[in-house]
C-alpha cells in the first residue's frame, strides 16, 4: 500500500527507471517559459511565438513534438505550487552554462513583445537565484537578449 502511495504522489525521480531525462528537462524549461509568458498577467502571442521558435531551435523538435511539449507546459504550469521542484531537476541535471542558456532564453522570450514588465524581471531573477545562477551573468543574459532585438 505504502508503494502504491509514493507511486502516485511522488513524481518520478531522477533515479526511477521510467524517469526520461531528456524529456523532464525539456518539459521544466518549457514550462518556466510559460511561466514568463504569463508573469505581466498576459499572453502575448509574439512572446508564445518566441517561445515556439526557442524550443524548436534548443531541443530540434519536430511540429508534433513542440505541440505535444507545450500542452504539457501549460498543463505543468497550470498546477505549478512552486518553482523548486522544477529548478531543483534543472540544478541536478544541467551545469551552469546550461542554466545560463535557460535564464537568456526567459528574457528572449520576455523581450519578443518589446516590453519588459517589472513582474517578468522578478520572475527571472528568482529563478536565476534558484537556479545559482550568478548576478553577474543574469545580467549578461539580459543584455545578450536585448541585443537580440537591435
Amino acid at each position: 500500500m505504502r508503494s502504491l502511495l509514493n507511486k502516485l504522489f511522488q513524481p518520478d525521480s531522477p533515479q526511477s527507471p521510467q524517469f526520461d531525462r531528456e524529456h523532464a528537462l525539456r518539459l521544466s524549461t518549457a514550462t518556466l517559459l510559460i511561466e514568463v509568458c504569463r508573469a505581466d498577467f498576459q499572453e502575448q502571442e509574439s512572446e508564445l511565438e518566441h517561445m515556439r521558435q526557442l524550443l524548436v531551435q534548443h531541443f530540434s523538435l519536430s511540429q508534433d513534438e513542440l505541440d505535444e511539449l507545450v500542452q504539457q507546459a501549460r498543463k505543468k504550469a497550470d498546477d505549478l505550487v512552486s518553482l523548486q521542484h522544477i529548478t531543483r531537476l534543472l540544478n541536478e541535471q544541467f551545469d551552469e552554462a546550461m542554466k545560463i542558456r535557460v535564464i537568456e532564453m526567459m528574457w528572449q522570450v520576455v523581450y519578443a513583445d518589446g516590453v519588459k514588465d517589472h513582474y517578468e524581471e522578478h520572475l527571472i531573477r528568482k529563478i536565476a537565484d534558484l537556479l545559482y545562477v550568478p548576478h553577474a551573468e543574469f545580467i549578461r543574459a539580459r543584455h545578450r537578449a536585448e541585443e537580440m532585438l537591435l
